[in-house]
C-alpha cells in the first residue's frame, strides 16, 4: 500500500511540475501590451549575435492595425494582426512577417522573427 501511495504522490508531483512549465503558447498578446515602439537591442542571425545601437532597428505597432519597421537603412510599413503569441504583418510588397513573442515581461520581449523571404532572426527588444 505504501508503494502505491508513493507512486501516486510521485505522479501528482510530476503532473504539477509539468503543468507549471512555461510554454511559448502561454503568451497571449493583446493590442494594449503591444502598441508602441519596440527598440531592438540585440539580434541573432545564423548563430551570430549583434548588439544593435539604439534607434537603428525598431518596430512600431499602432492601434489602427498598421505597423512600421526600420532595420538600419530599410524602412517599410504594412498592416498587422495578432494570433496567439505572434504578430503577423503584411507589407505593401507584399511580404508576410512573423514576430513570435517567446517571452514578454512588461516592456521587455524576446521575439523570433521570420518572413516569407526566408529571413530568420532572434530579437531582444524594449518598448519605449
Amino acid at each position: 500500500m505504501k508503494k502505491v501511495l508513493g507512486l501516486l504522490a510521485l505522479c501528482l508531483v510530476c503532473v504539477f511540475a509539468l503543468s507549471s512549465c512555461s510554454n511559448d503558447d502561454d503568451i497571449n498578446l493583446s493590442e494594449e501590451s503591444l502598441v508602441g515602439t519596440w527598440d531592438v537591442t540585440y539580434a541573432e542571425m545564423d548563430g551570430e549575435s549583434v548588439d544593435i545601437p539604439n534607434g537603428y532597428v525598431y518596430i512600431t505597432l499602432k492601434d489602427n492595425g498598421t505597423y512600421r519597421v526600420v532595420m538600419f537603412s530599410d524602412d517599410y510599413t504594412g498592416r498587422y494582426k495578432i494570433e496567439g503569441n505572434t504578430v503577423i504583418g503584411t507589407t505593401l510588397d507584399p511580404i508576410t512577417e512573423y514576430f513570435e513573442f517567446t517571452k514578454l515581461d512588461g516592456d521587455n520581449a524576446e521575439i523570433n522573427y521570420s518572413n516569407s523571404d526566408e529571413d530568420y532572426y532572434k530579437f531582444k527588444a524594449t518598448k519605449r
